[in-house]
């Protein structure tokens, strides 16, 4: 925290700003600061910015191959994955559910156009991510029907009694979708044919009336049971049949290098990961957490790794299961053989504070015990700070990265979805709704790539809507093959490509030189946030980032922005002085290039001396790309 003989220096609020005397300077020191992680668990900080505990230069050739999407386009593969590419894309996480293997295991549905795209993504250099994923809606090689109820079945039922018991497997099959998208979610656990009458796992969540049609499942792998059962056994046999199913469609489009995510999140479509959530009373008692070694879904990710590393040498497993609960196995404990793990931070709509404090009713959760007034809209998410104490910056730091499994030697991080939708933020205009998608992108590729993220794949490639998550332009389905990047491409596309052409060149290098900076804002301040009377407030420069990447042995990218908390109300340009050392080399030239535009921004060069520059930039609410060759 800045003294607060300076801190106090910019009292008003960030919508007014207040004018400091030409030729002001406020120093941000130490820029590099490790006590910003200071956060003991739980607590959350308003103040704190992890991500500016540690300054790191990173490959750039890496991050090129980690810019990524989720691909989602209902068809037109070959114009897609095309523009994609050219956008810059290079890396693609596709879902093939296990859902879509059909009853007897022979096939994946839809196999013919899947290979097609993963053949496609070796045409253009796109290494996929292949999500295995057990959904509850259709957890997995699934029969669906209906049977007509009898008797009205009330609220709290254990029984229904249904006019015909025909195709019903007992404890296989249940009524769907009684709460949510979910099949057989209550099992029926015994049948009286004579008389229709079925017992179910638990009672009914919620009337059914007589003569409704009751969609009905019949799954063929049961919901896991504890590790060592026969109904586990049973599953496991079936999971691990389908993942090579889809890992052998990978080696059939030509493709040996690629990931496999296991799992998609816990906050949704995950009750198949406990046989419990189909039963009152449970079912059966696991020794162990689910996540845990010994428990159902760890057991589940390590027979993966086991069953495909020998057939697929050069994939990368990954931990699904934290993409929402980060921290709930520790990164050493995960099963041995894993190589990274994923996440899905999200949080970039609207946060109002105080209302939506952390903790709320635990004021001393809050570390400086005061909470600002303040929406926020922060194309980063959250995670990055400590909004949440489960800031990714707990995992992502450099000496966290050091932690990996057993038998695992370089541990990957992962962001396997990240996104904006605009309505959240309360942008409802379209033209503004790509504006806010396109910094989303610029601001999460940057800072997440920088912080320590090995590849993100940004949610998503397509919506049918402008004003959905999708990057690509809503008529993407129905391109001719001759479009043309220019004449058809969005803002977010085309602020990726100019993106990414600013790393061209980049080269695979034996180590990164690791610069460093000193930064002194300059001008009019503005804050993020008030104080009171005992707090201070929050200064906007301290928001600066200065994210450096290494090109070449004699070329950097240092995208740099203010990490503005409301992305839809970007502040006046901002002036900063940077002093930047470990060059190893003497500039010859130094530019800034802005990617929403396409187009030069000013940066006067102060200096420039071996292994030094001293430049003055403005920045903006998104990246701005820095680039000093030598």
């Amino acid at each position: 925290m800045l003294p607060r003989t300076i801190a106090w220096l910019a009292v008003i609020p960030i919508s007014l700003g207040v004018l400091a005397q030409a030729g002001d300077e406020y120093p941000i020191r130490p820029y590099v600061d490790p006590s910003q992680l200071d956060c003991p668990w739980p607590k959350h900080s308003h103040y704190k910015q992890p991500w500016r505990a540690f300054l790191e230069t990173r490959s750039g050739y890496d991050f090129l191959h980690g810019v990524g999407i989720n691909y989602n386009v209902p068809g037109n593969d070959e114009v897609a994955i095309r523009l994609l590419s050219e956008m810059g894309i290079r890396a693609m996480r596709i879902e093939i559910g296990w859902s879509a293997v059909n009853w007897e295991e022979t096939g994946i549905g839809n196999a013919d156009r899947m290979r097609h795209v993963l053949q496609l993504c070796k045409q253009y250099g796109i290494r996929p991510t292949m999500l295995l994923n057990a959904h509850h809606g259709v957890p997995g090689p699934t029969r669906f029907f209906t049977k007509r109820l009898a008797v009205e079945a009330p609220a709290e039922s254990r029984t229904m009694q249904l006019t015909d018991t025909a195709d019903i497997v007992p404890k296989y099959t249940g009524p769907c979708n009684l709460t949510d998208y979910r099949a057989a979610e209550v099992f029926i656990t015994g049948v009286d044919p004579a008389t229709g009458i079925c017992q179910l796992s638990k009672p009914l969540p919620k009337a059914i009336k007589a003569g409704v049609d009751v969609p009905m499942a019949t799954l063929k792998y049961l919901p896991l049971y504890p590790v060592g059962t026969p109904e586990f056994e049973a599953t496991a046999t079936g999971w691990l049949r389908y993942a090579k199913m889809v890992t052998d469609l990978v080696a059939e489009a030509g493709i040996d290098v690629f990931d496999v995510e296991i799992w998609n999140e816990l906050s949704f479509g995950s009750c198949f990961t406990n046989i419990n959530n189909y039963y009152d009373p449970p079912a059966a008692q696991s020794k162990a957490d689910f996540l845990h070694p010994g428990g159902q879904a760890w057991e589940i990710a390590k027979r993966t790794v086991d069953a495909l590393r020998p057939l697929h040498p050069k994939a990368r497993f990954i931990w699904g299961f934290s993409n929402t609960t980060f921290f709930h196995c520790p990164i050493d404990q995960l099963p041995p053989g894993i190589d990274g793990q994923s996440y899905h931070p999200y949080g970039t709509g609207t946060r109002k504070l105080p209302e939506q404090e952390y903790h709320k009713g635990q004021p001393g959760m809050n570390l400086e015990g005061y909470t600002p007034t303040l929406d926020i809209r922060m194309s980063e998410g959250w995670a990055h700070t400590f909004l949440q104490t489960e800031s990714l910056m707990r995992l992502l730091n450099p000496e966290a990265r050091n932690n990996h499994p057993q038998g695992t030697a370089v541990f990957h991080h992962y962001m396997t979805e990240h996104g904006i939708v605009p309505a959240e933020c309360g942008v409802t205009d379209e033209a503004k709704g790509w504006e806010l998608k396109a910094k989303c992108a610029l601001r999460s590729y940057c800072l997440w790539m920088n912080k320590g993220i090995d590849t993100l794949e940004y949610y998503c490639a397509y919506d049918q809507q402008a004003s959905g998550m999708g990057l690509l332009p809503p008529k993407a389905p129905e391109l001719p093959a001759t479009a043309v990047f220019d004449q058809c491409a969005t803002l977010p596309m085309q602020a990726i490509r100019n993106l990414t052409r600013g790393f061209a060149g980049a080269a695979p290098l034996a180590a990164c030189r690791q610069l460093g900076v000193d930064v002194i804002s300059l001008g009019p301040q503005l804050n993020v946030f008030e104080g009171d009377a005992t707090h201070p407030p929050l200064p906007l420069r301290g928001q600066f980032a200065f994210l450096p990447f290494q090109v070449t042995e004699r070329k950097f990218v240092i995208p740099v922005y203010m990490v503005t908390y409301d992305a839809t109300r970007p502040p006046p340009p901002q002036t900063f002085r940077l002093a930047i050392t470990g060059l190893g080399m003497t500039p010859k030239t130094i530019s800034l290039s802005d990617p929403m535009t396409g187009k030069a921004a000013p940066v006067k060069v102060l200096k420039r001396a071996a292994g030094t520059a001293t430049v003055e930039i403005a920045a903006v609410d998104y990246p701005r790309l820095l680039t000093i060759e030598g």
